[in-house]
């Protein structure tokens, strides 16, 4: 296999076992790979570990069960491997910034962290593979929906120096500030609307406007939180986005067409 297919087998044996006790180990021996090996290009390819990947994914579909399900939050911790309430909340927190009993009550988005989308590649002219953009997300499941809303606006947003978040004050901050900005647009976003992570830092609130002004109207209550600040740990930093518009295209749209207008939407403010 060429590393493109050993990192679409590692991404879809993990996505398959989310509910067992899936390890980077495991993962190895399923793609015939070394270790060390598939843990080097999994970094390199999606600018995360293994290990780190596979728990933020148990902890998104967690949350999602804790939305849409009525099992207990104990259920749901062992569920997806916590052997302790205890255990499942200080990693819930780490990645939410709240407590599974107040995401519960407050929240109603819950993909923070959407599988990663494999073909997410860059070949050369040879058709040969030579990188793997990082963090893209595969929101393809979602595509329907969006498609259903042609001729009416979503709103992109781009966060504000999570480089330097994560670098200033850890990853696990950086986590924090994705988290808080998701917050922020839920918490305007109403039944008829689906807020969508597309990557690392940018985000899509797809609304049922047919007119700008009003999705500039709801971009402004939600920009109106910038420089509010969050907590990780000891540190206070604060936590900004900007906005830009796109009308959603009527006819038929091929989803990496559809995902690259919300991306250049969403960057056009910098």
């Amino acid at each position: 296999m060429n590393k493109f297919e050993i990192l679409s087998v590692a991404l879809s044996y993990i996505e398959e076992n989310l509910l067992s006790d899936v390890t980077p180990e495991m993962c190895s021996e399923k793609c015939r790979y070394s270790l060390s090996n598939l843990q080097k290009m999994f970094r390199c390819a999606f600018n995360i570990g293994i290990s780190d990947y596979i728990s933020r994914r148990k902890l998104s579909l967690a949350a999602k069960d804790l939305i849409e399900s009525e099992d207990s939050i104990l259920d749901i911790a062992m569920k997806y491997g916590y052997n302790s309430h205890e255990v499942f909340t200080r990693a819930f927190m780490r990645l939410w910034g709240v407590t599974p009993s107040k995401f519960r009550k407050n929240r109603k988005f819950s993909e923070i962290f959407p599988k990663l989308d494999e073909s997410a590649q860059v070949t050369d002219e040879e058709g040969n593979v030579i990188m793997f953009s990082k963090k893209k997300f595969d929101v393809s499941h979602l595509y329907d929906f969006i498609q259903s809303r042609n001729g009416k606006y979503a709103v992109c947003f781009d966060m504000v120096h999570l480089m330097y978040i994560n670098d200033t004050f850890g990853h696990a901050a950086g986590d924090i500030a994705i988290a808080e900005c998701l917050r922020r647009i839920d918490e305007y976003s109403d039944d008829t609307m689906l807020p969508i992570r597309i990557g690392g830092d940018e985000f899509v609130l797809i609304t049922d406007y047919d007119n700008i002004k009003d999705a500039e109207a709801a971009a402004e209550k939600i920009l109106a939180h910038n420089g509010e600040t969050v907590k990780s740990g000891e540190n206070e930093f604060e936590v900004s986005m900007r906005a830009g518009y796109a009308a959603i295209p009527s006819g038929h749209l091929r989803y990496n067409e559809l995902f690259n207008s919300f991306v250049i939407a969403g960057r056009a403010t910098e």
